[in-house]
């Protein structure tokens, strides 16, 4: 297993089989017009996990992860609607031994039935965003590879 510095905070694994996403990969699966600080992939396996973020402005120094975890969901409703977009519900996450508090969901993409799972987490004055998608036929297989690899992240 390889690692990467993410924002001099998060040293992130990048398990075998994964690559870093270049700005054309990234552009056939973005919903939101930009683009992700960090992306990995694995074709084989059909995961993709993206990391992103914040340095928090004083109102949002008193939003904890979970508060975060929620406006993202609110936020993913209305552009994902197109695809089928169903809450699946609200949970807690390990990452790195830091609870990641998120949600995660099914969609349907070229159709194809989709679960993404978005996770939120508050460092110091920095959330860092967390998004995980991969092929509801593959849950169990993918759900081992994403618990290894946040299990993996250290903060720095």
């Amino acid at each position: 297993m390889e690692f990467q510095f993410l924002n001099n905070g998060l040293k992130a694994a990048v398990p075998d089989g994964f690559h870093v996403m270049d700005a054309a990969e990234l552009a056939k699966f973005n919903i939101y017009k930009e683009f992700p600080d960090w992306s990995i992939s694995d074709p084989e396996r059909h995961i993709i996990i993206s990391v992103s973020w914040r340095k928090s402005g004083l109102g949002a120094l008193m939003l904890n992860s979970k508060d975060v975890a929620k406006k993202m969901e609110t936020a993913l409703q209305k552009p994902m609607a197109a695809f089928g977009y169903k809450l699946q519900g609200f949970e807690s996450k390990n990452v790195g031994g830091t609870a990641a508090e998120g949600f995660r969901y099914t969609y349907t993409a070229q159709n194809i039935n989709m679960i993404g799972e978005s996770y939120s987490v508050k460092k110091g004055k920095t959330f860092y965003y967390i998004h995980c998608y991969y092929r509801a036929e593959l849950e169990t297989e993918s759900i081992r590879v994403l618990q290894v690899m946040a299990e993996s992240c250290e903060w720095v």
